[in-house]
């Protein structure tokens, strides 16, 4: 650790040397009223530096009600850093004048509120892990263009990392926002509901999807079917209950049913005040399940669904690396509930008809479609939500939700009886070695290419289904598949080596000695299931 003077004595030594000079400054800094810590300086100026800033959480100043429990705390970093983002975008988004570098960044959060590692609270000090592009004059050190680097951090930190420059309600709304949906979602269960939407949620998004469409339909619930939930901030929240079992979201063209189904997937995360959805809360095991012919298929167990198929030479293990596009719906539903899943999302419009509902004169059909399945389903743990117009999918249904223009009434018609039982799939194991991670030079080589795509070695993998909302959230479930790389050895199933990958990076991101969580944010081991199950590549077994 070292003193300021020491920085400023470092830096003007190294003034108009080779750039690889600034090494001379990865070091702890105390400075005035904040410690700066260069962790991994850039070799040259296309680099970016990672770098740490402390302030001590009494300068700090944030009251200790604001981060005493695990929700408010989460809800305090995922504004720091935004506040901080804002800040940074304001003054220095931009090289300084003359030289090259001089921007600081921080991953941009999304409509989620979610546990962000770019900023730590620990009891002693608030933490932000940013990086920085160091200045140069061509490629030598510019001492005096770094001084100025040092100054807009200082600005930056300044403007986010103390009380005193938030307005303490909009604080504490966002904190309360995240504690109330936080508590909405573990009382679900003890409701007997699966889904929430609150009456006056706005649910359709900009194209942007950083905000609802200007003069959307809030949504509204018939009376028949509103529940209170007393939130332990504010005004008891109301709005409608999506029991567990069976339910089918059906109405005219246009009349919100994908949107609410897309707000409801949506909801197994917070998100912040102003977004609509603040109040659209959903268990956090939901899984959203489409189409996607060709992707690939190892061992899942399918026998459930399908009693022979010509594709697969045993369905209780349907093994292909180019699978049909009705298989693959059959294939991502009996891998979200062998990650333990408690609720599918399916609609009409992604999927194939024999899935949604039995054909007509198809007794011999050798395919059982998940309506009528639907309500064996759901007593044994999974609940189905499903968008579908179609006559045997809404007569099958333990519930029936009416849409028109964002208002959902329940509708009751004569049921079709039932008589599919559904059987638990069969767990796998996720076994590495057919995995390549290398690519050309790197030993291994993951890489985010968009939010819902990842390159594992030279295979891009898409992930469609996956709850990804969020650019970090990609960017840690590329760093948690580096952790499966050595879990994968038969030893375990796929939930437990996925929950473990998990862990073991959170541990890493916790740990205050290092800033290498700072593009790592809140995931879910379903998803990274999601990211492994479509790699061609991919080997399980069945422990029989």
């Amino acid at each position: 650790m070292a003193s300021e003077d020491v920085l400023h004595k470092t830096l003007k030594n190294a003034d108009g040397k080779p750039f690889q000079k600034y090494k001379g400054i990865q070091n702890n800094f105390v400075l005035e009223d904040y410690e700066l810590i260069f962790d991994d300086i850039q070799n040259d100026r296309m680099g970016h530096t990672a770098v740490r800033v402390r302030v001590p959480i009494k300068k700090a100043g944030f009251p200790e009600d604001m981060y005493n429990t695990k929700s408010r705390e989460i809800a305090l970093r995922d504004l720091i850093a935004r506040r901080f983002r804002e800040s940074a975008r304001t003054h220095a988004r931009s090289p300084i004048p003359k030289t090259s570098g001089g921007e600081i960044f921080i991953p941009r959060p999304g409509q989620e509120i979610l546990e962000r590692w770019s900023v730590v609270i620990t009891q002693y000090f608030i933490e932000v892990r940013f990086t920085v592009d160091l200045p140069s004059d061509g490629n030598k050190v510019s001492a005096m263009a770094m001084e100025l680097l040092l100054e807009r951090i200082k600005t930056v930190v300044s403007e986010s990392m103390y009380s005193s420059q938030y307005k303490q309600s909009k604080v504490y709304n966002h904190l309360f926002t995240n504690e109330n949906a936080d508590y909405i979602r573990e009382n679900l269960d003890s409701r007997g509901l699966i889904a929430f939407i609150a009456d006056g949620a706005v649910i359709p998004r900009r194209d942007d999807d950083l905000a609802p469409m200007i003069d959307a339909t809030p949504f509204e619930s018939d009376p028949s079917m509103r529940v209170t939930f007393e939130v332990p901030n504010g005004e008891p929240v109301s709005g409608m209950g999506i029991p567990k079992g069976f339910t089918v979201i059906t109405g005219k063209s246009r009349s919100g049913k994908s949107s609410i189904l897309d707000g409801i997937y949506a909801g197994v995360y917070n998100h912040i005040p102003g977004d609509g959805r603040e109040y659209v809360i959903t268990s956090n095991k939901a899984a959203y399940v489409m189409s996607e012919p060709n992707r690939p298929a190892d061992s899942v167990d399918i026998s459930m669904f399908v009693s022979s198929s010509d594709e697969f030479e045993d369905v209780s293990a349907a093994k292909k690396e180019f699978i049909s596009s009705p298989m693959s719906e059959f294939v991502s539903v009996s891998e979200a509930i062998e990650m333990g899943s408690d609720l599918l999302l399916i609609d009409e419009e992604y999927s194939n008809p024999c899935v949604i509902r039995k054909g007509f004169l198809s007794d011999e059909d050798r395919v059982t479609s998940l309506s009528e399945l639907g309500r064996s389903m759901g007593k044994n743990g999974t609940s189905l939500i499903m968008v579908s117009g179609d006559e045997s999918a809404v007569r099958s249904a333990d519930n029936i939700l009416n849409v028109e223009a964002f208002k959902a009434k329940p509708s009751d018609v004569e049921r079709i009886e039932a008589s599919s039982e559904f059987i638990v799939p069969a767990k796998r194991s996720p076994v590495s070695k057919g995995v390549v991670y290398e690519k050309g030079h790197r030993d291994v080589n993951i890489v985010s290419k968009s939010i819902r795509s990842i390159e594992i070695g030279e295979f891009i993998v898409n992930i469609p289904v996956a709850a990804l909302f969020d650019i970090s959230q990609t960017s840690t479930i590329a760093d948690a598949a580096i952790m499966m790389k050595d879990l994968m050895d038969g030893s375990a199933d796929m939930l437990e080596t996925c929950e473990k990958a998990i862990s073991m990076l959170k541990e890493q991101d916790d740990s205050v000695d290092n800033g290498i969580g700072m593009h790592h944010v809140t995931i879910r081991a379903i998803d990274l299931a999601a990211l492994m199950n479509r790699h061609p590549q991919m080997l399980a077994i069945q422990k029989r």
